[in-house]
């Protein structure tokens, strides 16, 4: 099938997300736009995560070193990579034949999906609250499910238990990462303890 815009392709994705992403693998980017792109969905990101402070002001589940938009950035960044590079490596341990741009235009089209989204949501939250946090609930877990069809499709499984396998393994490998890191640079960062 073929999809003539991006808003073709996100209606696809919610309707049918294994032949959404067939469509999407199946475009030739270069590696160098999806980085550009990952970028873009990190700065998208960072700037919607402050407008909602601005707008919605209140207590915060983030630690507060994370309120600062520039550092909020980086921080979504820097887990993008990660989640590309776990999704990669450990797709490929468990059988997967994707190849690293395949996993990244998957991340880059959910994550350009996930920034959308929280446009509606910013706009719900000024107009309907209460739709706003059902509309969030609901795309978390129907999320859940876009995002294990399309690991399945990019590492080529055929199996959405073997796609939830290489999810729960990345995050795993990502959290280890991250425990090892805090302990090398000396424990707990200062703010963050409150929070483990």
């Amino acid at each position: 099938m073929t999809v003539s815009n991006l808003r073709d392709l996100a209606v696809l994705t919610i309707k049918t997300p294994a032949e959404a992403s067939r469509v999407l693998l199946g475009m030739d980017i270069p590696r160098e736009a999806l980085w550009t792109g990952l970028a873009l969905v990190a700065v998208l990101n960072g700037l919607l995560f402050t407008l909602s402070n601005l707008l919605v002001p209140g207590p915060s589940p983030l630690p507060e070193i994370f309120l600062v938009p520039a550092l909020y950035t980086v921080v979504v960044a820097g887990g993008l990579v990660l989640t590309v590079y776990a999704l990669f490596w450990t797709g490929r341990f468990m059988g997967g034949t994707g190849s690293l741009d395949d996993i990244m235009l998957t991340i880059l089209w959910l994550q350009g999906l996930r920034v959308a989204l929280m446009v509606v949501v910013i706009v719900l939250i000024l107009t309907v609250p209460v739709l706003s946090a059902l509309l969030v609930f609901a795309a978390s877990i129907y999320g859940l499910y876009i995002l294990l069809h399309f690991i399945d499709q990019a590492h080529r499984l055929n199996s959405l238990a073997k796609s939830a396998g290489v999810l729960v393994a990345s995050m795993a490998a990502i959290v280890l990462g991250l425990t090892l890191l805090i302990s090398l640079f000396g424990g707990p960062i200062s703010g963050l303890s409150a929070y483990v």
